[in-house]
Parts: C-alpha cells; sequence; structure tokens
C-alpha cells in the first residue's frame, strides 16, 4: 500500500501529539494535597503512612551526595522538596519549594527524579474512588557537621558579639519538643514549622475574592533567648497574605536557640508561607 506524502506527515503529527499526550505532566498546581486515600511507596500500605515515609528517606539517604559549595563553607540545611505522583503511580512535576542555596535544591531536586529514572512506581492516590495525581511534599535534609572551632586556644577564643546575626551556626535552633530528636532534628523542627502554619494560617479574605495564591517569604531571627524577633516580608505577594504570614510567624513558641564556641548565639531564617486556594 502506498501513501502519499501529506498522508504520512498527517500520520506522523498524530503519533507525535498522542506520544505528547501520553507522555503530558500533571503541573503541581493541578495535584491534590488531600485525598481520601494517600499515595504510598511500592510494598507499603497505603493506611501505614509510616512504610511509605520510612522508604521514602531510605531513598533519599541512599542516593543523597553533599554539593561541593556545600561541603567547602560547612554549610548544611534542609530543602523542602515537592512532587506529583500521578494517577498511574508515575513520578511528575518536580519543584523545590525552599531552597537554601549552595547546591542544596539541585542536588534534592537530582535526587527525587531518580524516582523516575529508576521508573519506581507508586500506588497512586484516591478520592471518592477514583485515582488522582497528588502533590507530595518531602523535606530532604543535609546534615552536615560544621568544622569546630580551634579549641586547643581558648584563651584566644573571642566569644561572638551578642548583636551577630549567624546564618549558619555550629548547632542549629531547632523548633520546641525537638530537642530529644538527636539524630533529626532538623526533620522534627521543618515538620513542626510546617504543623504549626498549617494549625494557624488563616486565608485573608481579600485574597480569597481577588483568588490570589503564591508564596510569602518571611526572615525573621531566633534571638539568644529562642525567641522569634524581627519578622519581615522578603518577598510577597499582598491581598493581606504578607501580613497573614507575619502574623503566624509570630505566633510561633520560643525555640531552642543556636549555639557557636559554646555560646547561645542569634541566627536568621527564611521561610516560604504558602497560600493555595483549596479546589472544590
Amino acid at each position: 500500500m502506498k501513501f502519499s506524502a501529506g498522508y504520512t506527515l498527517l500520520l506522523s503529527l498524530i503519533f507525535s501529539a498522542l506520544a505528547t499526550f501520553s507522555t503530558a505532566q500533571t503541573t503541581l498546581d493541578e495535584a491534590v494535597r488531600r485525598a481520601d486515600i494517600s499515595p504510598a511507596w511500592p510494598g507499603c500500605d497505603a493506611k501505614l503512612t509510616d512504610c511509605t515515609k520510612s522508604r521514602m528517606a531510605d531513598f533519599i539517604a541512599a542516593n543523597l551526595q553533599i554539593p561541593p559549595d556545600a561541603k567547602t563553607q560547612g554549610a548544611g540545611g534542609v530543602v523542602m522538596m515537592e512532587f506529583v505522583i500521578e494517577k498511574n503511580g508515575n513520578i511528575g512535576e518536580v519543584k523545590p519549594l525552599h531552597d537554601p542555596g549552595l547546591g542544596l535544591g539541585t542536588e534534592a531536586t537530582r535526587v527525587i527524579n531518580l524516582m523516575k529514572t529508576k521508573k519506581i512506581k507508586w500506588t497512586p492516590a484516591e478520592n471518592e474512588g477514583k485515582k488522582v495525581p497528588f502533590r507530595y511534599t518531602v523535606p530532604v535534609s543535609f546534615n552536615l557537621n560544621l568544622p569546630k572551632s580551634d579549641k586547643t586556644t581558648p584563651a584566644t577564643t573571642t566569644p561572638a558579639p551578642s548583636n551577630q546575626v549567624f546564618d549558619i551556626v555550629e548547632t542549629m535552633p531547632q523548633y520546641a519538643g525537638c530537642e530529644a530528636a538527636v539524630n533529626d532534628s532538623i526533620d522534627c523542627t521543618f515538620l513542626k514549622v510546617v504543623n504549626h502554619i498549617k494549625a494557624n494560617l488563616k486565608y485573608p479574605e481579600e485574597a480569597l475574592k481577588n483568588k490570589v495564591q503564591g508564596q510569602v517569604v518571611v526572615e525573621f531571627v531566633i534571638d539568644t533567648n529562642g525567641a522569634v524577633i524581627d519578622p519581615v516580608v522578603k518577598q510577597g505577594i499582598g491581598s493581606g497574605c504578607d501580613e497573614e504570614a507575619l502574623r503566624v510567624i509570630s505566633l510561633m513558641p520560643a525555640w531552642i536557640p543556636g549555639k557557636q564556641d559554646g555560646q547561645n548565639v542569634k541566627v536568621k531564617f527564611k521561610l516560604p508561607v504558602v497560600f493555595q486556594i483549596s479546589k472544590p
């Protein structure tokens, strides 16, 4: 059977379109945050969320590498990653929601994308008996111990000025209640902060009316007593969201202060507060 050049071109375009459609990813904004049945790691029961969290943590730990810039500066931190688990269980869009820099966000993104390379297929989420794309959030921790100060010459060690504000210190501040989490204090702090925001955030009426969504980045300081001070909006979206983000951050209880050279010091944080209107 002979085909004309035009017919062959048409077939090519159709197959190309079908291929594009079949591999199209659900965007993070289109995926749901809540579902009747949550997605589960392969082999885990959806009802046993600890199984999924444990397997996910093991996967990250087995593949994570410290970026050269972070290693040189002795800087660790937490990257808040979001990704879509499609209706077929495949991994869709991947994006860092909070990136401390120094290559940490790039490395966390690489590790999450490895699930695509390794063809790890999740059990998808379900809502009202139908499979739905799910927006999954996971903290990726880079626990890197900073080089200790020279303790052989304590007499020459100069105490840190009481008004100096650090970005990274030997012992980072911890959220109240995380002092017992010796091995995962960063994860504990991150999760407690997220839970605090979820429990206290109120969507401003003006923002709801105007359908304003996005993230407000708030910078604040944990002082030497653990108090949350000097909150300021570094990136806002208006319509009352900036003020609400400041209010919620100011409501946080006193933290366990950070330490440098054995002394309590002030430490600066940046935190994204996400405003997203729930879909019907």
